[in-house]
């Protein structure tokens, strides 16, 4: 983290820092930010996001503050929906024009002309590898979806990986981010876009998930398996980037807009449902897949991908978490415009090509 200070120097004198919310030790990780760039001469203003995936409408206010301010750079410290709000704001506060401007496939899709303002992201969580990505994700009030920011002028210029940001992370917390990361990686290795380096590194970052996932939601004071579980986000931002996903990522971006559902716990339930319709057509990726997180070799391809829906499975009834939408209370009418919805750039690499009906089918027996 003491990196922070002298990188915002080399870049100006003045920070906006994006927070998450107050409460769950973001207040002494601001006291962190605030020492280490008054140690190398940057005037620090925090700014705290709301505790959800941002809107359209935070992200404009907020770059309005942050051109207010002065900001010369931006650093976003918190989850993937802080660093995803601090990547618009870094170029919203030099575009001078509304995030709905330039979403994908809702607005009039303007392209970002101006630089945006350097960006640090520092990750708290383990899960969305966001800090290596090139879109934002936003969700649109009243329109009940989110869509993405997109340009290779997003990307981060700088990234902090440090697992002591992510010890004090809640087991339900960790848990949710780490099956996101799990199932980014398993979808880029299975995804229609897939590509051979970035199918590489998926299954190095599935390897880690396989062996630290469950260590760092049983101990959280467990620095090697807080490593391995950002080094494995970090990687599934990389693979993403490159090879796009699948059927869970479309689902989920139908879910959190519309019924609040955590972005990492929608993968968690989806990742299984993912696996069983798309075997058919990739049974030797996702063997591949099998062989890296269980860290053995099978008979048999249709074997490993029967070991790999069980270890999914396990992994979900270990860290408490549901198998079904039915708790969050989804009117089944809402079914037909949640299955429209979900047909965003994450479905675009599923790789079975899936009708409206089939997806309604498959919400139905989740809600």
């Amino acid at each position: 983290m003491r990196e922070a200070g002298p990188w915002a120097a080399s870049h100006g004198r003045r920070a906006a820092v994006l927070l998450g919310p107050s409460g769950a030790g973001r207040e002494g990780l601001q006291g962190t930010l605030a020492q280490v760039l008054e140690e190398s001469g940057v005037e620090a203003r925090f700014f705290r996001t709301a505790g959800r995936e941002p809107t359209v409408n935070d992200v404009d206010a907020l770059a309005t503050d942050v051109r207010a301010c002065g900001a010369d750079v931006v650093i976003s410290a918190g989850g993937g929906s802080v660093m995803d709000a601090g990547k618009a704001v870094a170029a919203l506060a030099t575009a001078g024009a509304a995030a709905l401007d330039y979403l994908e496939g809702t607005g009039p899709g303007r392209t970002l002309e101006r630089p945006p303002l350097p960006h640090l992201a520092v990750p708290t969580t383990a899960g969305t590898g966001t800090e290596v990505t090139r879109n934002a994700v936003l969700a649109v009030p009243g329109r009940r979806i989110k869509r993405s920011m997109r340009s290779p002028q997003l990307v981060p210029e700088t990234a902090i990986l440090d697992p002591e940001l992510v010890m004090s992370l809640p087991p339900a917390q960790t848990a949710a981010s780490g099956m996101d990361a799990l199932t980014q990686l398993v979808e880029s290795c299975v995804s229609r876009k897939a590509q051979p380096i970035p199918g590489a590194l998926a299954l190095l970052g599935v390897e880690l998930a396989g062996r630290s996932l469950l260590s760092s939601y049983r101990d959280g004071s467990n620095l090697q398996a807080r490593e391995d579980m950002l080094l494995a986000a970090c990687l599934s931002g990389m693979c993403l980037a490159n090879s796009g996903l699948g059927l869970a990522h479309g689902l989920a971006a139908a879910l959190g807009p519309a019924y609040g559902i955590p972005h990492g716990l929608a993968c968690a339930i989806l990742l299984p449902v993912s696996v069983r319709v798309n075997r058919v057509a990739r049974t030797p990726s996702y063997a591949r897949v099998a062989e890296s997180l269980l860290r053995r070799s099978f008979p048999n391809p249709e074997a490993a991908v029967d070991a790999l829906e069980d270890e999914i499975a396990r992994l979900l009834s270990e860290m408490g978490m549901p198998r079904d939408l039915k708790g969050f209370g989804i009117p089944p009418g809402d079914v037909p415009e949640m299955a429209r919805n979900s047909r965003g750039s994450s479905l675009s690499g599923n790789p079975v090509e899936l009708t409206d009906g089939e997806l309604d089918t498959l919400l139905r027996a989740l809600v």
